[in-house]
C-alpha cells in the first residue's frame, strides 16, 4: 500500500505536472480510493500503521476554515447580502431562475476544494507511514531518485535541442528546462523540492567518512574511500538537479532554493546535531562548490533573468490591482479557485497580457477566499513548518528530515511571493508528501512511543 501510494506521487510529474483537469480529477480519485483502503485495513486491523492527527490537530482544524467557506462561496445557501453583485446584475439581463453565490465561478470552486483535498490527503497518509524511520529514509530517497530521472530527461531534451515536451512540439518556456511540466518556474521549484531531499544521502555519506577522524592514515583512507569512490552518486545527483535548476532560468525558483538550502545550513549550525565541525565544514564546501561549477558552466543565461524590477514585469501591475481589490472585498472573496475569470472584472488597460494566475498565490488566496479564511489557511501550513523546526531540536536521531521540512516550506513559501507553482498538482503532492514524512520524523523518541501506546490500547 505504502509504496503503491509513493509511487503514484513520484509519476505525478509526468503528465504536464498533472496541471489537467484528466490528471488531477484522476488522482483525487485514486487518492481517495487508496485513503478508504488504508483507513478499512487500519480498522479492520490488518496493519500495523495507526491513524492518529497528533501533532498535527491544530493546523488540520484550521485548515477547515478555507474549506467549510469553500463549500458555502459554491453553494447557493449564503445570505442574499454576501452573494456577488455580479449575480443580480445576471439575474436582471437574464430570463428565467438564476441561483447566486458567493463564488463567481462555482464550478471552479468546486474544482479548487478537490484539489486542496487531494494535497490533504497526500499529507495525511505521508504522514501516517512515515512515523516510521526507515519509511521516512525510503520516502526521501525515492523524492530524490525522481528528481535525478526528471532532471535528467529535461537536460536530455534541452542540450539535444528537441523542443518537445513528452511526445508534444513545446509551446511555452521553450529554450529552457522544464522536463516534463509545462512552466519552467513550476519545474525549478519541483527540482529544488527534489533537490533539498537529497541533502539525507550526501550527508550521510560525509558523516559517515569522518568514523574514524583524519589524524590517522587509516582515517584519512578511510576518509578518501568514502568522499569520492562511495559519495560520488549522491554528489552527482546534486550537480545533475542543480544544473537542471539553473537552465530553468527561473528567477524566483533560483532564489527560492538558494535562501531554502542557507535556512538548511543555518538550522544545521544553530541546532548542533553534527557534533564533528569539521563534516560541517565540508557538506558545505561540498555544495557551494557543486552550486558554483554549475553557475560557471550554465548560469549566464539565468544570471540575465535576474533583474525583477516593477519596469521590466507585468505581474507587479497585477499584485497593485489585487491589493486595492482584497482591501474592497477582504472578508467574503470572490471564489476559491476563480481568479481566471473574475480578475476580468477587476483587470484594466495597463495589463496587457493574459493572467490565468496571479503570480502571488497569498493576494490570489485572499483575493478568492478572504483574508480572514485565506489566513487560516496560511497559518495552518505555517504551524506546520514550525512543528518541523521544533523536531530538529527535539530529534536525536533522523532529524535532518524535519529539517528538511521546514525548508521546503521555505522554498515553497519565498517562491509563491513571485509565482504559483504551488498551485502545480505535481508540486503540491511533492511538497505534502515531504511534509507529511517530516512531520512524521519530528516527534520525539519519548512522545513517539506514548502515542503508539494509546493508539495500540485505543484500538484494543
Amino acid at each position: 500500500m505504502f509504496k503503491t501510494f509513493l509511487y503514484l506521487i513520484l509519476l505525478a510529474p509526468v503528465p504536464f505536472g498533472a496541471n489537467r483537469p484528466w490528471a488531477w480529477s484522476l488522482y483525487a480519485a485514486l487518492l481517495a480510493l487508496i485513503g478508504l483502503i488504508a483507513c478499512v485495513t487500519v480498522l479492520l486491523g490488518k496493519t500495523s500503521v495507526r491513524l492518529s492527527i497528533y501533532p498535527v490537530k491544530y493546523p488540520l482544524y484550521l485548515i477547515c476554515v478555507p474549506i467549510a467557506w469553500g463549500l458555502l462561496q459554491g453553494s447557493n445557501f449564503a445570505p442574499d447580502s454576501w452573494v456577488h453583485p455580479f449575480w443580480q446584475l445576471a439575474a436582471e439581463q437574464f430570463p428565467g431562475d438564476v441561483q447566486a453565490h458567493i463564488s463567481l465561478a462555482p464550478e471552479e470552486t468546486a474544482t479548487a476544494l478537490m484539489k486542496l483535498g487531494s494535497y490533504l490527503l497526500v499529507f495525511f497518509i505521508s504522514l501516517q507511514f512515515n512515523r516510521h524511520s526507515d519509511y521516512a529514509a525510503f520516502t526521501f530517497k525515492s523524492i530524490a531518485y525522481a528528481g535525478l530521472i526528471y532532471a535528467v530527461y529535461g537536460l536530455v531534451i534541452y542540450l539535444g535541442q528537441y523542443n518537445t515536451l513528452l511526445w508534444f512540439e513545446k509551446w511555452a518556456s521553450q529554450d529552457r528546462v522544464t522536463s516534463t511540466f509545462v512552466n519552467c518556474n513550476s519545474y525549478a521549484t519541483y527540482a529544488g523540492l527534489t533537490l533539498l531531499s537529497g541533502f539525507p544521502l550526501l550527508f550521510e555519506k560525509i558523516q559517515s567518512s569522518f568514523r574514524y577522524g583524519v589524524k590517522s592514515h587509516y582515517g584519512r583512507q578511510y576518509f578518501f574511500e568514502q568522499v569520492i569512490v562511495r559519495g560520488w552518486f549522491p554528489l552527482l545527483l546534486t550537480i545533475i538537479i542543480t544544473t537542471a535548476l539553473f537552465l530553468s532560468q527561473s528567477r524566483g525558483g533560483f532564489l527560492s532554493t538558494a535562501l531554502a538550502v542557507l535556512i538548511f545550513f543555518i538550522i544545521l549550525l544553530l541546532s548542533r546535531k553534527i557534533k564533528n565541525n569539521a563534516a560541517v565544514t565540508l557538506l558545505l564546501a561540498i555544495i557551494g562548490i557543486a552550486f558554483w561549477l554549475v553557475w560557471e558552466r550554465s548560469g549566464d543565461k539565468l544570471s540575465g533573468r535576474l533583474d525583477m524590477t516593477p519596469e521590466n514585469d507585468s505581474r507587479w501591475l497585477v499584485f497593485d490591482i489585487l491589493s486595492k481589490a482584497n482591501t474592497e472585498n477582504r472578508w467574503l472573496g470572490v471564489g476559491y479557485g476563480s481568479f481566471e475569470k473574475s480578475f476580468r472584472l477587476y483587470r484594466d488597460e495597463t495589463i496587457v497580457s493574459y493572467f490565468d494566475k496571479a503570480h502571488n498565490t497569498y493576494l490570489e488566496n485572499i483575493f478568492e477566499l478572504g483574508l480572514l479564511q485565506a489566513s487560516a489557511l496560511f497559518i495552518a501550513i505555517f504551524l506546520t513548518a514550525l512543528i518541523c523546526l521544533r523536531g530538529v531540536w527535539v530529534r536525536r536521531r533522523d532529524w535532518i528530515y524535519p529539517a528538511i521540512g521546514f525548508s521546503a516550506s521555505v522554498l515553497v513559501g519565498v517562491h509563491s511571493l513571485v509565482d504559483f507553482s504551488l498551485q502545480i498538482p505535481a508540486v503540491a503532492f511533492t511538497y505534502a508528501l515531504i511534509m507529511g514524512a517530516a512531520v512524521g520524523q519530528s516527534l520525539g523518541s519519548q512522545k513517539r512511543v506514548e502515542t503508539l501506546r494509546i493508539l495500540s490500547r485505543s484500538s484494543k
